[in-house]
């Protein structure tokens, strides 16, 4: 099912923090943060994006999990519950729930995001491309792959240089839309993290990854994603996910229906 009317309020995490905003934090989360082991030497351009390429994820398929979010923006700072179930190349279903109670449930898919507003029995739709652009995503459901995947996105027309930068190994590089950086430690070469800068729309994504553990099938994976957003029309908004319990290539069944008495919001 298509929805090609384009959302007009607040967007994604926007509309979370106000569905989960009754109950205000008032604290700042710290960065997140653990050991990481510094660059001592350069390292060539071809070995560094070698080392980005070369992940396992290639062969999950599937991705449930459980886990806390946290969401800052627009005066707001907020925490919730999350389930996560994640199909390759199709679907990426989110259910939220604060204090016990279900507050809002989403479905991306590679056309349209849905979220259902369960406090007020409303919904919202819009096409992925709207979502593209107001979050400043350089592609639409592919990208939302590479962060639950915590992997790199990388564009074929960028031509990316080497060097290091604030003790991780860099990759970094532009095109006529978007500049790209990766930042990479010593050893692992695990992605830390990932910024991709719009100049002409003063649009920022910036992407953090942290608390790595080895995971069946996966090698090497981060438990703790950080997004950081800007765009002129909804500010700096920052979304803090901390996974547990995940499960790869086992595959789980969800439910996305839109009740009839749901009215549809703009």
């Amino acid at each position: 099912m298509k929805y090609a009317t384009p959302l007009r309020s607040a967007g994604l995490f926007a509309l979370l923090l106000l569905l989960l905003s009754a109950q205000n934090s008032g604290c700042r989360r710290r960065a997140p943060g653990d050991t990481i082991v510094p660059a001592t030497g350069a390292r060539s351009t071809d070995f560094l994006r070698k080392q980005l390429e070369r992940n396992k994820t290639g062969r999950i398929q599937t991705l449930t999990a459980k886990g806390n979010v946290y969401v800052e923006g627009n005066g707001m700072a907020v925490e919730a519950h999350l389930n996560l179930i994640w199909i390759r190349d199709s679907v990426l279903w989110l259910n939220v729930k604060k204090l016990g109670i279900e507050a809002a449930r989403a479905l991306i898919t590679r056309d349209s995001v849905v979220v259902l507003n369960r406090l007020d029995q409303t919904y919202q739709a819009q096409s992925i491309d709207a979502l593209q652009r107001e979050y400043s995503l350089p592609e639409g459901f592919p990208m939302l792959q590479h962060l639950v995947l915590a992997s790199a996105w990388l564009s074929p027309d960028v031509a990316l240089q080497a060097d290091i930068k604030d003790n991780l190994h860099r990759l970094s590089g532009s095109n006529h839309r978007f500049s790209a950086d990766y930042r990479l430690e010593e050893g692992s070469f695990a992605l830390r993290q990932e910024i991709f800068l719009q100049p002409r729309d003063a649009r920022m994504l910036h992407l953090e990854f942290a608390q790595f553990k080895k995971l069946a099938g996966a090698g090497l994976f981060p438990y703790i994603r950080r997004v950081e957003v800007f765009s002129p029309e909804s500010g700096s908004l920052r979304l803090d996910i901390e996974l547990k319990d995940i499960e790869i290539n086992v595959p789980k069944s969800y439910r996305f229906d839109i009740p009839a008495h749901y009215q549809r919001t703009e």
